[in-house]
């Protein structure tokens, strides 16, 4: 390659870094500053007229650190089998993913934002990586929805959506059950990936699952899925803290149970990062409530309360690591420069 193609594509890189960083950064001040600003003006408000516990909301900020800590073990077990990795860019990469996912449906942009700080020729694994890292969580996400919704149709009288409540609980302890099948896969992948080899359209593949056959893979997927577990867990609870500090009124496991459903209901669901803690979060979140008589009737204070607590954690878990992963995205060569 030219020097003077090298200058270019070094210029190129330069301005996306700073389109895409200051893009990033716009848009999150966009929404915390001005389409969102009526939320902290309500939160403001709200605690304007009731006394503050503090000891809980600084936990919910301690649960931040777990919740994103565990994120960046897994993202850095999983990145050495690329190439070393130190804890600093395991954290830069993960952060510039959930500053890359804000913008996307589904947060597939965490997917290139995180193998975005690796180099060219290790980005393709990177990706592949992630979705190893991304089955653990799915895997989590569906074992404990599933159990959710089962307690719940344990709980709940009648018929939800058209199906008596105690089939659809036992349909979702069965379903928790086949989860578990997912999970031996998952460990065991090898089995699914002997087909690879014998079509012509997957042959090319193998190269991107060479972490299948290294001998500390199985330790690798227990270890991926008991730490999702612990994200999983930090972040149910942030919203049984919050939820008891804005005065929705329920009691802490059925907090627990109906965040635990939401996160289930999210996965179908093409949301952005952006919006979805907006009428997207408080509305299931509601429907939860009520459709399984967690909530008898659901007044505007208590609609309120679910719109308050989730925004805040909608703040403290996406918005404030965006933000801080939205100037790592700066350091992103997009173009391969030689």
């Amino acid at each position: 390659m030219s020097s003077k193609n090298k200058q270019i594509k070094k210029i190129v890189n330069l301005v996306l870094k700073i389109v895409i960083s200051s893009g990033s950064i716009a848009y999150l001040g966009y929404l915390l500053g001005i389409q969102k600003v009526g939320l902290f003006e309500q939160i403001n408000s709200y605690f304007s007229n009731k006394s503050i516990a503090v000891f809980p909301l600084i936990l919910v900020f301690v649960l931040m650190f777990v919740n994103w800590g565990a994120e960046i073990f897994k993202w850095r077990l999983l990145s050495n089998y690329m190439m070393p990795v130190s804890f600093k860019l395991a954290a830069k990469s993960t952060l510039a993913g959930v500053a890359a996912s804000v913008f996307t449906p589904f947060r597939v942009g965490s997917f290139f934002g995180k193998a975005a700080l690796f180099p060219h020729r290790m980005r393709g694994k990177g990706m592949i990586l992630q979705l190893f890292n991304a089955m653990a969580m799915f895997i989590v996400n569906f074992f404990f929805g599933l159990l959710f919704i089962g307690f719940l149709g344990l709980f709940a009288d009648g018929f939800i959506f058209g199906v008596n409540s105690k089939i659809l609980s036992a349909i979702g302890f069965l379903g928790s059950v086949l989860v578990l099948i997912f999970w031996f896969l998952f460990v065991n992948v090898r089995i699914l990936l002997t087909a690879f080899g014998r079509w012509k359209f997957t042959k090319s593949w193998s190269k991107y699952f060479e972490l299948v056959n290294d001998s500390r893979y199985t330790r690798l997927s227990i270890t991926l899925i008991f730490v999702s577990v612990l994200r999983y867990l930090a972040i149910t609870y942030q919203y049984v803290l919050v939820y008891e500090v804005f005065g929705v009124g329920i009691e802490g496991w059925q907090t627990f149970v109906a965040a635990g459903t939401l996160f289930f209901i999210l996965q179908f669901l093409p949301v952005f990062n952006a919006v979805e803690l907006g009428v997207t979060r408080t509305a299931i979140l509601s429907l939860i409530l009520t459709t399984f008589g967690l909530v008898t009737e659901l007044t505007p204070q208590i609609t309120l309360s679910i719109t308050l607590a989730s925004f805040f954690i909608w703040v403290v878990n996406l918005a404030i690591p965006a933000v801080i992963g939205s100037v790592f995205l700066s350091q992103v060569k997009v173009l391969k420069e030689c």
